[in-house]
C-alpha cells in the first residue's frame, strides 16, 4: 500500500506502463487522417516507463482544477447516442458549456471540438473515431492556443485570461474497464520536461506538448468510470500566478488489472474555450 507524499495517508496504486516522448532534439510530427480507421502516424521516439498510478477513488483528497488541473464530477447527460452528431450539437454542447462554466467560474464557454476514441480497431473504423492517446501530453502550446483562439473565437481579446478545458467521459453503458485515462497532478509537472510536437491534418497545422520522463510525475486514475461521470481537465490556461495549475498532463494506459473479458474503451472528449470576463 503506497502512502500520500504530503500526509502519509495510504491509498491504492497499480504499476502501469506510461508512454513518454524521448528527447532527441528533433521536433516530432503527428499526422491525423480523417479516413475512418486510419491510425495516427508520427515521427519521433517514444518509450514506456513503469510508473505508479494511484486510484483517485481511494484518495481522500479532493481534486480541483485550480490546484491539480483536473477534477472528476458526477454528470448525467441527456444524450442517448454519443455517435449522433445532431445530439452533440443540439444537447451535449449546452450541457458541457453549463458544466464548465460552473466548475471554472467562467462567464463564457465555447465548445469547439468533439473527439471520439476507441481501443478497438473495428470500432474506430465503423465510427470514425481515433485510438486512445498513448503518450503523456497536453493539447496546446502558447502558439497553437492563440492560433486556435483566433480561428474559433475571433472576437476574443487574447490579452485577457482564457483557458482551454476538456470534458472527457466514457460513452458505453458498461463501466470503462480498459485503457483508462491517467492524469498527472499539476503540482508535479515541470514544464522543462515538455516538448512541442507539430500536429498536422489535411487542412490544419497545430502544436501540442509531449512530456519526456520525469520520475516526480504523480499519476492518478479513476477506475471503472461510467457515462454518468466526467473528468474535466485543463489543457491550457493563460493565468500565471504561480499557484493555479496551468495544465494537466494526461495519457491513456493499458491497465494491468483489466479483466480478460473487458470490453473496448469508447470515450468522447470535448474541447472548450473558457473566458472569465
Amino acid at each position: 500500500m503506497e502512502r500520500h507524499p504530503l500526509d502519509g495517508r495510504p491509498y491504492e496504486a497499480i504499476e502501469a506502463q506510461i508512454g513518454y516522448l524521448v528527447d532527441t532534439d528533433e521536433k516530432p510530427t503527428f499526422f491525423h487522417s480523417y479516413e475512418p480507421g486510419v491510425p495516427t502516424q508520427h515521427t519521433g521516439t517514444r518509450e514506456l516507463r513503469a510508473m505508479p498510478v494511484r486510484n483517485g477513488r481511494t484518495m481522500e483528497e479532493s481534486f480541483t482544477l485550480a490546484l491539480n488541473g483536473f477534477c472528476i464530477v458526477p454528470h448525467h447527460s441527456a444524450v442517448t447516442d454519443f455517435y449522433d452528431d445532431a445530439q452533440l450539437s443540439g444537447v451535449y454542447d449546452h450541457e458541457v458549456e453549463a458544466l464548465v462554466r460552473e466548475k471554472m467560474g467562467a462567464t463564457r464557454v465555447v465548445v469547439f471540438d468533439h473527439t471520439r476514441r476507441s481501443s478497438d480497431q473495428s470500432l474506430r473504423a465503423a465510427n470514425n473515431s481515433r485510438e486512445p492517446a498513448s503518450v503523456a501530453h497536453t493539447d496546446y502550446t502558447d502558439w497553437s492556443a492563440a492560433k486556435r483562439l483566433g480561428e474559433i473565437v475571433p472576437d476574443a481579446d487574447p490579452a485577457r485570461r482564457y483557458a482551454i478545458v476538456n470534458v472527457w467521459r466514457p460513452i458505453t453503458l458498461d463501466p470503462c474497464e480498459s485503457w483508462p485515462l491517467a492524469l498527472c497532478d499539476g503540482r508535479a509537472v515541470d514544464t522543462s520536461y515538455m516538448r512541442a510536437v507539430q500536429r498536422r491534418t489535411i487542412d490544419r497545422v497545430g502544436e501540442s506538448r509531449h512530456s519526456t520522463f520525469d520520475v516526480r510525475h504523480r499519476w492518478i486514475y479513476f477506475p471503472r468510470m461510467t457515462r454518468d461521470e466526467a473528468i474535466i481537465l485543463k489543457n491550457y490556461d493563460t493565468i500565471d500566478d504561480g499557484r493555479t495549475a496551468k495544465q494537466a498532463l494526461h495519457v491513456s494506459f493499458d491497465d494491468p488489472t483489466s479483466p480478460p473479458d473487458a470490453k473496448p474503451r469508447e470515450s468522447i472528449e470535448t474541447r472548450t474555450f473558457v473566458f472569465f470576463d
